[in-house]
């Protein structure tokens, strides 16, 4: 796995600090699109840099989870870098 992430402290406009981890996880985009295999790199309370494995590329809205059973968040893709993308995390919303 390659550690070459963007960097998130040079423009970092986030109202909560996000914390370095290393946590598998898988982007599920919902429907009939395949879930990805992803490291979240680091994350906060509101939102993670999250760097799909394989070459694969993340669509513009998925669910986070931790393992096929746990969703973690529903997230939102912000920005998108060479090897990571950084979402924030959307609650959903009540009917």
């Amino acid at each position: 796995m390659a550690d070459n992430f963007e960097m998130t402290g040079r423009d970092d406009r986030r109202r909560k600090p996000r914390k370095p981890t290393r946590i598998r996880a898988w982007a599920d985009p919902g429907g009939v699109a395949p879930v990805a295999d992803c490291v979240i790199v680091d994350m906060s309370e509101e939102g993670a840099q999250v760097a799909p494995l394989h070459g694969a590329k993340l669509p513009d809205s998925f669910s986070l989870q931790l393992d096929p059973k746990n969703k973690m968040a529903d997230a939102k893709v912000m920005w998108r870098g060479e090897a990571s993308v950084g979402v924030k995390f959307v609650k959903p919303k009540k009917t």
